[in-house]
């Protein structure tokens, strides 16, 4: 499914649309686009609290880095939203793991005065302060090292084109109830102040739909045990 087919959804689920009416074909269509972009937001929201709440699993990449002689502070890929699992770059050539510096590069500054240019093979990395992703490592690398790492990478969606961040139709029917259940209180909010997010809690056809999209997710039956089993 893609965002257009998404927001599609949305108006039909909203009766935007109705079955004699035809669907949106681009996000720049005039009869629907205000009600577009508020459904485009509506969809970015709940993606960016599935992502917060690490349940989208087709999330994950694998990337590389090298460093240079010299270098101390490298740039994440850019699609990079956070490390996948215990952080930590993985040495291909010697088969080990480096770990963030603990305490970070706080910490770190305090530790060791001259972290910035005692070089040799890193032992750390840590969270350097950029407008971008980056970290730096200590030692300051003496020769070219190539590290990789894995990731979760941004599933977020912004053209029609853009594929919805789900495996199959049950989990994007329960994604586009769920999205659909925030467009309508957003779109009935004329005024912007509603707490949109207190609603949605306390709504039951989005709590029912948000159960249903994690249990799809999940990829296993459930616990049937709810108790505390003692050998």
């Amino acid at each position: 499914m893609t965002l257009l087919e998404a927001v599609n959804r949305i108006f039909r689920l909203n009766a935007i649309i109705r079955g004699d009416n035809d669907p949106i074909t681009s996000f720049s269509d005039v009869q629907h686009n205000a009600s577009t972009q508020l459904a485009i937001i509506a969809v970015q929201d709940e993606i960016g609290d599935l992502v917060s709440d690490r349940l989208i699993s087709n999330e994950k990449a694998t990337a590389t880095l090298s460093t240079v002689a010299g270098t101390r502070t490298y740039s994440l890929e850019t699609d990079f939203v956070r490390f996948y699992g215990t952080p930590h770059f993985y040495l291909t050539s010697g088969n080990k793991q480096i770990y963030e510096y603990p305490g970070g590069l706080v910490q770190l500054q305090t530790d060791i005065f001259n972290y910035a240019t005692v070089s040799g093979e890193p032992n750390w990395w840590y969270w350097e302060p950029s407008t971008a992703k980056k970290v730096g490592f200590y030692q300051v690398p003496d020769a070219a090292y190539t590290y990789s790492y894995d990731y979760e990478r941004s599933v977020m969606v912004e053209v029609a084109s853009d594929t919805m961040p789900f495996h199959n139709d049950e989990e994007n029917y329960a994604f586009c109830q769920m999205a659909a259940r925030r467009f309508k209180f957003m779109f009935e909010d004329v005024k912007g102040e509603a707490d949109i997010q207190a609603i949605l809690e306390s709504d039951v056809s989005y709590r029912r739909a948000r159960v249903r999209l994690i249990a799809f997710m999940r990829g296993q039956n459930p616990s049937r045990r709810y108790r505390a089993v003692y050998a």
